[in-house]
């Protein structure tokens, strides 16, 4: 345990012995199922794995272990593994009429995520796939995003990242689509994955070009949202001078899309590229390859999450001698 996690530890509590309990009980009945692919996977016993669960269920060990017992289920019952080698074909299709992205980094080394709900185009978007296929793809990109996304920060940053900024696009949102009952439901279906399978992922979210329609899905969405993540939502309007600030406060200008107040035009020609293009550290070949060679628990610790520093300074150094010989 180290960093911000210490901080979330009720007094009165043992957070190293809550810890070892967990870890006790997930290596047996309350861990993955034997011979499980989860089972085969050491990071999802790791210490950097449980204590999130632990923190969003105050360092009680019982509830603590409920939760993961349930999520280890959900893993397996969802396939996990076979959907994260899933190329899944329809993607284009799907960004295409269902616009999000991971972009860059923030300032603090976060991955940013772009959502733009506005833009959702739901009759088309289930012609190129289903409800329950598109619940399968938000859910490989989670897990994704803490098996690659999230450590790949870390090697790059050096430090420990385990959460995202989110920014959510709502230019375009109408009645139509917060009133849409195919939509709704996989709004809460996505929340509640978010809520019960990756807690303490979020770092903070900005809604912006909120407009007045937005108090109804405000109104659907709030209720299933914890009071942590809600006390990290930013809301603004469509004063786009107002929300580019507030967004360049927290993400570099060349790390923003254009489309939003920053400088980043992917292929230099049309601002929506951003949200087709892949940057960020995950697509660096040096830190995939330290992601395909470094076990996870490893990379997940403050000393294992500076390995791609520590290797390039010691190659440095190596040319310079070489250099100086």
């Amino acid at each position: 345990m180290y960093g911000a996690n210490l901080q979330t530890i009720p007094a009165g509590v043992d957070g190293r012995a809550a810890l070892e309990e967990v870890k006790k009980r997930v290596a047996g009945k309350d861990g993955p199922k034997e011979n499980s692919n989860e089972a085969k996977i050491p990071y999802l016993r790791s210490d950097h794995f449980l204590v999130r669960f632990l923190i969003a269920r105050q360092w009680d060990v019982e509830q603590a272990c409920v939760m993961l017992r349930d999520h280890y289920k959900w893993l397996e019952e969802s396939h996990m593994s076979d959907l994260l080698k899933d190329s899944f074909p329809e993607e284009p299709h799907i960004k295409k009429y269902y616009p999000q992205a991971y972009h860059g980094c923030d300032k603090q080394g976060r991955p940013v995520y772009i959502e733009r709900p506005g833009a959702i185009d739901m009759r088309r978007l289930l012609q190129v796939t289903t409800a329950e296929r598109l619940m399968q793809y938000i859910s490989a990109s989670c897990e994704t995003q803490i098996r690659r996304r999230l450590p790949a920060c870390s090697l790059k940053k050096g430090q420990v990242i385990d959460k995202s900024l989110t920014i959510v696009d709502l230019d375009g949102l109408g009645f139509s689509m917060v009133t849409h009952n195919t939509a709704r439901s996989v709004l809460k279906n996505v929340v509640k994955i978010f809520q019960n399978h990756y807690p303490e992922c979020a770092g903070r979210t900005i809604i912006i070009n909120a407009p007045k329609v937005f108090g109804i899905a405000w109104t659907f969405v709030k209720p299933l949202v914890d009071e942590k993540t809600v006390a990290k939502i930013s809301i603004f309007g469509t004063d786009r001078a107002a929300y580019s600030e507030a967004l360049l406060e927290v993400i570099d200008a060349d790390q923003l899309p254009a489309l939003f107040g920053g400088k980043c035009v992917c292929d230099g020609k049309d601002h929506q590229s951003c949200m087709r293009s892949v940057k960020g550290p995950w697509g660096d070949p040096e830190v995939q390859q330290m992601l395909d060679t470094m076990p996870l628990e490893d990379i997940m610790t403050p000393e294992g999450c500076r390995a791609l520093i520590i290797a390039k300074q010691g190659s440095s150094q190596a040319e310079e001698e070489e250099e100086a010989a």
